[in-house]
């Protein structure tokens, strides 16, 4: 598995069902808060989500740092979100999350099978043993 990916953009999390966020609290500690099952896009670099229940934090925050982490069995990739997030309705739990950095794990996304392209590569590389066969004698 390869640390990162080539391409690191915010289109490929329209491929996750659901996330992890958590908040950061003043000891710079990671605390999870619940898994996001529907969010979405309200501005640039900006997702919009409901979470069910908030960690008693030390302090009452207006701005706070958050992570979302995504992953969905069956994908070549998860997803590491870093931000800042703050409450639009602390009645619903409403949260705005401004994406500062991403981290995209995982290998390169694989092609289907093809026959064809087997075959040539199998066909190339006789050709290669059998040179080497007059070549060298064996």
């Amino acid at each position: 598995m390869q640390p990162h990916l080539r391409e690191n953009n915010l289109d490929k999390i329209s491929r996750f069902d659901n996330g992890v966020f958590y908040c950061i609290n003043e000891n710079g500690q990671r605390m999870p808060v619940g898994v996001v099952n529907k969010f979405s896009f309200s501005g640039e670099n900006i997702l919009e989500f409901s979470v069910s229940n908030f960690p008693v934090l030390e302090q009452s925050w207006n701005v706070f740092a958050a992570e979302l982490h995504f992953y969905k069995k069956g994908l070549y990739f998860n997803m590491n979100l870093h931000g800042t997030a703050w409450f639009v309705s602390t009645d619903e739990f409403t949260v705005q999350f401004k994406i500062l950095h991403t981290e995209c794990f995982g290998r390169d996304e694989e092609r289907p099978y093809s026959l064809h392209e087997s075959l040539t590569d199998f066909i190339s590389n006789t050709g290669v043993f059998f040179k080497k066969m007059l070549v060298t004698g064996f």
